[in-house]
């Protein structure tokens, strides 16, 4: 995970097109959001910026769009953002669930399959 930077600079350090996963903050010291990419990272946290909630930013590459959920979710646990209000969705279209041990969101999704 490469970061924190400020959002003002995503041109400067988001340089590929590519899925990815980041954190956004108000203070570059905690997480208050945990989102991904599925396409392209730069656009996503590009949307964030303009929003204005937040000032900072962390982010890492996946090689698809599943990775990015994949990594979302581990985040999602490990950093328990204050802004996500609710677990992350799964890629549209696809199958794949929260792989976090313990997860109640991966177990529900079991128990439906």
């Amino acid at each position: 995970m490469s970061g924190p930077y400020n959002l003002k600079y995503i041109h400067l350090f988001v340089t590929e097109s590519s899925p990815g996963t980041y954190i956004v903050s108000r203070n570059g010291r905690m997480a208050d959001r945990v989102g991904r990419a599925d396409r392209t990272l730069a656009d996503e946290l590009n949307r964030e910026a303009t929003e204005g909630k937040y000032r900072y930013f962390w982010f890492e590459y996946t090689p698809s769009a599943a990775a990015a959920y994949s990594l979302e979710c581990t985040w999602y646990h490990r950093y328990h953002p204050t802004d996500n209000p609710e677990h992350p969705n799964g890629v549209l279209g696809g199958d794949a669930a929260c792989q976090v041990k313990g997860c109640p969101t991966a177990v529900m999704a079991q128990a439906r399959g």
